[in-house]
């Protein structure tokens, strides 16, 4: 009889455990989190590109991570930038941000001179996301700029009993828009079961 109840027992340990690494019922505090989040400091992010052979638009794909710690996800450069200059125009505290993306962008192309629109001294270039005028008399360049930037965030399984992963897609229908990098921090928030 006792070796019954034993073997009920571990077997229902056994289920508990194994529904507990599907649904996350038991998780760590919100400080062992933070120790263990320091202890793996992730500043760089694995950027995918890739090139929609439809439009020809350059991708850049990256899986989304959670975190506690905005120092422990970003670079020194950007944390600081953060501290100091994007949270007190926004007058929060660093703490209170729950999300943060930088994309990093270099636009590059060449535009040739509409010589239908030359002035005496100025020369204008221009196509749909950009206009520029030269005036060639102080050397001199006005330029206007129409930046689009499409950010998408999805989830993907692999396979069928697989994790349930987030992705977030950056890119812009301007061809000359190419994407150089991104920083990202989501900051992992605990839902509490209701009462």
């Amino acid at each position: 009889m006792k070796k019954n109840a034993f073997i009920a027992i571990l077997v229902l340990a056994v289920i508990v455990l194994a529904a507990n690494l599907f649904t996350g019922w038991f998780t760590l505090s919100k400080n062992d989190r933070i120790v263990e989040d320091s202890k793996h400091k992730k500043d760089s992010i694995a950027l995918y590109t890739w090139m929609n052979r439809v439009d020809s638009t350059l991708h850049g794909k990256f899986e989304e991570k959670e975190g506690e710690l905005i120092q422990n996800h970003v670079t020194k450069n950007y944390n600081t930038y953060v501290q100091d200059t994007l949270a007190p125009a926004l007058n929060i505290a660093t703490e209170k941000i729950d999300e943060l993306t930088r994309a990093k962008f270099i636009l590059e192309g060449q535009l040739k001179a509409s010589k239908e629109q030359r002035e005496k001294d100025r020369i204008y270039y221009e196509n749909k996301y950009m206009q520029i005028v030269s005036n060639t008399a102080d050397s001199t360049i006005n330029y206007k700029y129409n930046a689009i930037v499409d950010v998408v965030k999805y989830n993907e399984k692999k396979w069928l009993l697989g994790p349930e992963k987030t992705y977030i897609d950056i890119s812009s229908p301007d061809k000359n828009m190419k994407i150089n990098g991104v920083e990202h921090f989501k900051k992992r928030i605990d839902i509490k079961p209701k009462k």
